[in-house]
């Protein structure tokens, strides 16, 4: 399956339990305040003249009493989260998991790392060379809530999975398919503050369109700013009853994986307001996309055209799932993040993919606004490995948006053939007067406008450092 297809599916997944699942658990104080007041007004008016005192005299003090009550209802909503686990995406990348010798699936660690090549051409591996990861799984729309077993021993929770693929190897009829993946899980934890360091047991059953059964035990690191990274050990038996014939799987495997906008709450955090749970990222968003005019021969948006005709937008920059984890240095200023895909198309020849890069930033908040100026520099292993340097100006224009200014230089390797179908090779001319790069490398300057979606900005009184929030 193309693994565009497959990230198509998971986001769509996700956004559905996004829909259905319950974030947040509201509770509702209603109660009256009485207020009772008394007022006691006591005057004395002396009349005119001489009095005989040897009459008893009329006195002219007066006394007043006033008695008030006031009564008002009183309503106050308390919002906590409802959740033990909430993700958007996770991939794993599998060690050992091929049935009878079938090849690999070539797509690396956390299971995102594919051939480019194969990615937007469909051009076939090389698979006479030898891959560690030999398959991979995905998950998208993962969702948990507390599970009250054992006299409400701690740890338990039961969760459900839209949509997970388990691929043990290149072989497609070994694919295992869930939809509504049921899991239970029981976490221990050995470190009680962000990050969390649990061991997790976990058995997922699945019944359609794939009826399989996966056991597993795993090693995680996280959430922060909804970072996850885990080591898992599991057993995964089943079938496809959709396909025929059906044909019965079952195989070991280890594997590693990452997670994205994947956040975790302990059982305490479930009795903790919103308002005072901790932040440990300067920024968390779903979605960011930039249009730039560039340094390139010729635009993505129309690789055809050549001289006065090629469009001043020629490319764009786009990010999905990232975040901005603050470090303790510089005021916490400093930050590293990563992101789960990452785009730069700043030409037609000049463009690079990057799956979980790293990158290294400083967040300043100029004349004490909610402006953000980010100096940053990113790095890209694959599946295209480039490096990219810029200045970025977020403007927030509401809690979850903000308008994007971006300056930037990009250079790096593409690490495939062609850029687009149907246009020739590199080096290669297409017409007599301009001639195209002879090589996937590229170099390019850009300067852009765009926006970011479901995005979340965070001040410096955001973070959870040094709050001393009530339940640390």
């Amino acid at each position: 399956m193309n693994i565009l297809r497959i990230m198509s599916i998971a986001i769509t997944a996700s956004l559905f339990v996004a829909g259905c699942g319950s974030y947040t658990r509201t509770e509702r104080d209603i109660y009256t305040i009485t207020n009772t007041d008394t007022v006691i007004t006591e005057r004395a008016q002396n009349q005119p003249g001489d009095r005989d005192n040897g009459i008893i005299y009329p006195s002219t003090r007066s006394i007043t009493m006033a008695r008030s009550v006031h009564q008002r209802d009183i309503i106050v909503d308390r919002h906590y989260p409802a959740f033990i686990r909430m993700g958007l995406f996770e991939g794993i990348g599998l060690i050992g998991s091929p049935i009878n010798g079938a090849k690999s699936t070539y797509t690396g660690l956390f299971g995102m790392f594919y051939d480019l090549d194969q990615l937007l051409f469909n051009r076939k591996q090389d698979t006479s060379q030898s891959s560690l990861f030999s398959g991979c799984i995905y998950r998208a729309g993962i969702a948990e809530w507390k599970l009250n077993w054992f006299d409400n021993d701690p740890g338990w929770s039961w969760g459900v999975t839209t949509a997970e693929f388990i691929r043990p190897d290149a072989d497609n009829s070994h694919a295992l398919i869930g939809a509504g993946v049921l899991t239970i899980n029981k976490r221990f934890y050995f470190r009680s503050l962000i990050p969390y360091l649990t061991i997790r047991p976990s058995l997922s059953l699945s019944a359609l369109p794939s009826q399989y059964i996966n056991a597993s035990v795993s090693a995680e690191v996280g959430s922060i700013g909804g970072v996850n990274v885990r080591a898992y050990l599991g057993y995964a038996f089943g079938a496809n009853v959709i396909r025929s014939p059906v044909q019965f799987v079952s195989f070991p495997y280890f594997g590693i994986g990452a997670s994205v906008l994947d956040f975790l709450n302990r059982e305490e955090e479930l009795d903790v307001e919103w308002k005072y749970h901790e932040h440990s990222a300067w920024e968390i968003g779903f979605l960011e996309f930039v249009l730039v005019g560039s340094s390139a021969e010729l635009s993505v948006f129309a690789p055809e055209k050549v001289g006065s005709k090629i469009p001043v937008m020629k490319g764009g920059t786009a990010r999905v799932g990232f975040a901005s984890i603050a470090l303790p240095v510089l005021d916490n200023r400093l930050s590293l993040g990563t992101s789960l895909i990452n785009i730069v198309a700043l030409g037609a020849y000049e463009y690079g993919l990057g799956v979980f890069p790293l990158r290294l930033a400083y967040h300043w908040n100029p004349f004490r606004t909610t402006l953000v100026v980010e100096p940053f520099i990113e790095y890209n292993f694959a599946p295209s490995s480039f490096a990219h340097l810029g200045v970025r100006c977020a403007i927030p224009v509401g809690n979850q948006m903000s308008v994007q200014l971006v300056a930037g230089w990009a250079n790096g390797s593409t690490g495939a053939g062609i850029a687009i179908p149907g246009l020739p090779e590199l080096g290669t001319r297409i017409d007599n007067n301009t001639a195209l790069n002879t090589s996937p490398n590229f170099s390019t300057f850009y300067v852009g406008i765009g926006a970011s979606f479901l995005d979340r900005l965070f001040g410096r009184g955001d973070l959870r450092y040094g709050k001393g929030y009530p339940h640390e």
